[in-house]
């Protein structure tokens, strides 16, 4: 017989709070993946938040109802701050935020507030359908009137039941596929933060973002040696007895990292001492040494990418494009977030993107020994490397993590005279140029702001105020146009430094790199491609194709068409420069070796010279339709790319530099290699 106890009504009311939170739980995701994603294929982020739903409501079945329709409101509103503040970060960064940058909260604030109103203001419609569930809540609380009745019994039940729905999930997704980079992987072994966002959802990569934190790293799995042998080198990776001058591998004469790994009792710290022994060492090469004794200038351009380039409005880009080193197969690894492409270009080594750090990797850096950057090499010299940027040298903490790696380092207020927001890359060169251009040997390195978004007319940024007249009669978008106007103040900086240094004399023995920090975020993938002329291709991958800038006024123009990225810089330059490096230290290798070229991108997508497989999607695009793939070619790739984000996160986290032998280190990089062996 129905009682009023267990009537369809009574039940509804009993169990109000586990529906609702799993149903609006499961609203959120959607509405978030058809917001940032563009699809509905959303089944593991809903079939997730649902169990997650349920237990947030169980755990309010616990409370009598006057306090529950309290905390009902609050933990339904968490979430959904979780979720706006994600979906305005992305619309203003083109990525997520993740535990790492959290901590930064106050300097973004500072930093972007009108950044961040203009995306607020943008964005309202998804955030306001983003609460439209708590809006409902004193509806539906006057419609059902649930009544807890605070039995423990049924609670627990409750709770035992959402372990089993969630557990249910987890063994679902290998119906997904198990690859590197599905739903299955990303939850277990691989996990990606872009693609777990859009391959599990908000609340598990929010959970797992934590664990990382948290506990620990991703293990290393397989060597490179196992691509097949017409990929890559060679198997035997013991180079041969190199001379003490002239040595035929890019190797440090007294790191025997198997020697090493034989007495090491730190799991991590064995496992990279075994994996760094196994790897085969890049040969010199005829490039090797071109550059040796001759002065540079590194720059990290905010934001730069062949769009910049105009004939008429950037000559200096043009002109550098168009000589030097002419790179056609140049990527850039990063979407945004400036610290990690800094990172990257200084130090040779990815970012750790499966553990996050407070405030990012080149952050915790900074108590780390990074003694292996082009920085510490000129020092070895007895020069004094510099490095300057335009804004608040506190922004990253750059004041604690560019001398760390070898720098006397300026920004905004120690170079004076800037102002506005972004401030001018025109003035730092002029207030800057002077401090060591009269040196008779030296080393630079500049990281703009002048390209910074917001690419928008009316007050919104200095540098396109500045410059919008020479840009007004162009027949382009706003967003292009003002994107254009941000770099020809870069132009300008360019051409003074260029001009400065052919009246000081030292031109015809500078090298200027110039390489970007990420894509242009600040446009939007249909103000990109109205720039390109064409869609986007690969899935959304052609925005992260760049360029790359190494220039002498003396040189001839070389072509380059191996794939390369952000990673490649450092080693490339110090093999340029005659270093005695050791290449098995850094995640990418000298573009001039005989290493196969790879490029590769954040979310572990990659381009070698046959395909382009992206991650996102897990589809290869062929780049010659008549190659045939070889067994094993493509998860060969995959495992070398996950292979080598794992290695450089325990280089970062386990402070590896340190753990080198540092006379040794100290001894090879006092020298110079000016004739190679071929």
């Amino acid at each position: 017989m129905e009682t009023s106890e267990t009537s369809p009504k009574a039940k509804l009311r009993s169990w109000f709070s586990p529906l609702y939170f799993a149903l609006t739980f499961a609203y959120l995701e959607l509405l978030f993946h058809v917001k940032e994603f563009g699809n509905l294929s959303a089944l593991f982020p809903v079939l997730f938040a649902i169990p997650t739903g349920m237990l947030v409501g169980v755990i309010c079945n616990f409370l009598p109802e006057k306090a529950a329709r309290i905390v009902r409101y609050v933990l339904a509103a968490i979430p959904m701050v979780l979720f706006s503040v994600q979906i305005v970060y992305y619309h203003s960064f083109q990525s997520f935020l993740s535990l790492s940058l959290m901590g930064m909260g106050g300097d973004v604030f500072t930093n972007f507030f009108k950044t961040i109103l203009l995306a607020i203001w943008e964005c309202i419609l998804p955030i306001l359908l983003t609460f439209l569930p708590l809006v409902a809540l004193p509806l539906l609380h006057k419609l059902v009137d649930p009544q807890n009745k605070c039995k423990p019994l049924p609670s627990v039940v409750g709770v035992v039941a959402t372990a089993l729905s969630f557990l249910l999930v987890v063994l679902t997704l290998p119906l997904g596929g198990t690859s590197q980079h599905s739903a299955y992987a990303n939850f277990h072994n691989n996990w990606v933060l872009d693609l777990s966002m859009e391959k599990l959802g908000v609340f598990p990569t929010t959970a797992l973002d934590l664990r990382y934190f948290l506990l620990g790293d991703l293990e290393i799995t397989d060597n490179e040696s196992d691509v097949p042998v017409n990929v890559t080198v060679p198997k035997d990776t013991q180079p041969t007895e190199p001379t003490p001058t002239e040595p035929a591998y890019n190797v440090i004469e007294g790191l025997d990292f198997g020697k090493m790994a034989e007495t090491e009792t730190h799991k991590k710290t064995k496992q990279v001492l075994k994996y760094l022994d196994e790897l085969e060492p890049t040969k010199q090469n005829e490039y090797t040494g071109m550059f040796a004794g001759y002065n540079l200038i590194l720059i990290t351009a905010e934001s730069f990418s062949p769009m910049a380039i105009h004939p008429e409005l950037t000559p200096t880009l043009y002109m550098l494009s168009q000589s030097g080193f002419d790179f056609t197969n140049y990527w850039t690894t990063y979407p945004s977030n400036t610290t990690n492409g800094e990172y990257t270009n200084l130090t040779g080594l990815f970012p750790d993107t499966s553990k996050p750090k407070s405030n990012g990797s080149f952050v915790f850096s900074r108590r780390n020994t990074m003694n292996m950057n082009i920085a510490n090499y000129f020092n070895a010299q007895g020069l004094t490397s510099r490095g300057y940027h335009d804004h608040n040298a506190g922004y990253y903490k750059r004041r604690e993590t560019h001398p760390n790696i070898g720098y006397v380092f300026k920004g905004r207020k120690e170079i004076g005279g800037l102002t506005g927001w972004p401030e001018s890359d025109l003035i730092m060169m002029q207030n800057t140029v002077e401090e060591y251009i009269h040196d008779d040997w030296f080393h630079t390195y500049y990281m703009t702001v002048s390209g910074h978004h917001n690419y928008r007319f009316g007050g919104y940024n200095t540098m396109v105020e500045k410059n919008k007249d020479a840009v007004e009669d162009l027949d382009m978008r706003d967003a292009a146009r003002a994107y254009i106007a941000c770099h020809i103040e870069l132009d300008k900086a360019l051409e003074y430094l260029i001009n400065a240094l052919r009246e000081a004399g030292k031109l015809e023995k500078t090298v200027i790199v110039l390489t970007t920090d990420h894509y242009p975020y600040g446009l939007t993938d249909y103000e990109y491609q109205k720039m390109l002329g064409h869609k986007i291709q690969y899935g959304g991958l052609e925005r992260y194709k760049s360029d790359l800038f190494i220039w002498n006024s003396e040189m001839e123009t070389i072509t380059v068409d191996k794939p390369c990225s952000q990673q490649d810089v450092l080693p490339t330059l110090l093999n340029l420069f005659g270093f005695n490096y050791d290449s098995r230290l850094y995640s990418g290798t000298d573009v001039f070796s005989d290493a196969p070229g790879l490029a590769i991108t954040a979310n572990q997508s990659f381009i070698t010279d046959k395909i382009i497989y992206n991650s996102r999607s897990e589809k290869v695009y062929y780049l010659d339709e008549n190659w045939e793939m070889p067994e094993g070619y493509l998860e060969s790739y995959i495992q070398i790319v996950k292979n080598r984000f794992s290695i450089a996160s325990n280089i970062l986290n386990y402070d590896f530099y340190a753990k080198l032998p540092a006379n040794v280190i100290e001894a090879a990089q006092k020298k110079v290699f000016i004739k190679p062996t071929i």
